[in-house]
């Protein structure tokens, strides 16, 4: 899916264009035009489209691994959009509704590892980073939160599929594991009975072999 013409694409992802809406270059300029702490700003602003760029990535990671093709990244100054192949099954597009969030939770453990480390770095760029450590952190966690609400068109809507679906696998496995064993037929008693039980004609046989001795020839032998 083509890309508007007003919608600069900066890089790619996953062999995809991501795009950038006019609109984000215009708030960027006037956050660092009425801004005190450019720098402060800058990284806050970064980390919020980052942290677009990264759900959309999940989005678009998911799809390509489920042999997806992925037609477009494209960023909004409030959301993004991964426009990609039509799912093939109902698993595929739940998987990928949940990428989004789970490329979000990547950023948040990020986010800790940066809090732990800004106390040991010099003043001018604490500020910075806790910039980058409150979008990543709360920010980010309250955003998922809020994206995973199961109203359409929120990823939730989607991604809460997931239960239905599994219930419904786990009835397939339960029903395909139960149907062989009601199939199977109890081998005849016969066939083992006969094997085990000693045939007429060997009891016979050993019979025949005993030999018969009279009394008058056991009294001679004595």
């Amino acid at each position: 899916m083509p890309t508007d013409r007003s919608e600069p694409i900066l890089f790619r992802l996953f062999g995809a264009p991501v795009s950038f809406h006019w609109s984000v270059l215009l708030i960027v300029l006037l956050a660092l035009l009425f801004s005190r702490d450019p720098a402060t700003v800058m990284s806050g602003i970064a980390a919020y489209l980052s942290l677009i760029v990264a759900h959309e990535a999940g989005h678009a990671w998911v799809a390509r691994h489920n042999r997806l093709r992925v037609y477009a990244l494209r960023i909004f100054p409030l959301h993004g959009v991964c426009n990609y192949e039509t799912a093939r099954t109902p698993g595929q597009q739940i998987a990928v509704a949940w990428g989004g969030v789970g490329a979000q939770m990547l950023l948040f453990a990020l986010a800790i590892a940066l809090s732990l480390l800004s106390p040991h770095l010099p003043e001018p760029l604490r500020s910075p980073l806790g910039a980058v450590v409150l979008v990543w952190g709360p920010m980010n966690l309250l955003n998922a939160i809020l994206n995973l609400l199961p109203i359409a068109p929120l990823d939730g809507r989607t991604a809460w599929g997931v239960l239905p679906w599994l219930l419904q696998r786990l009835r397939r496995k339960r029903a395909d594991h139960k149907r062989p064993a009601s199939s199977m037929k109890p081998a005849p008693s016969t066939n083992a009975s006969s094997k085990n039980a000693p045939s007429n004609k060997a009891t016979s046989n050993s019979g025949s072999n005993d030999k018969v001795v009279s009394l008058d020839e056991r009294r001679k032998q004595r």
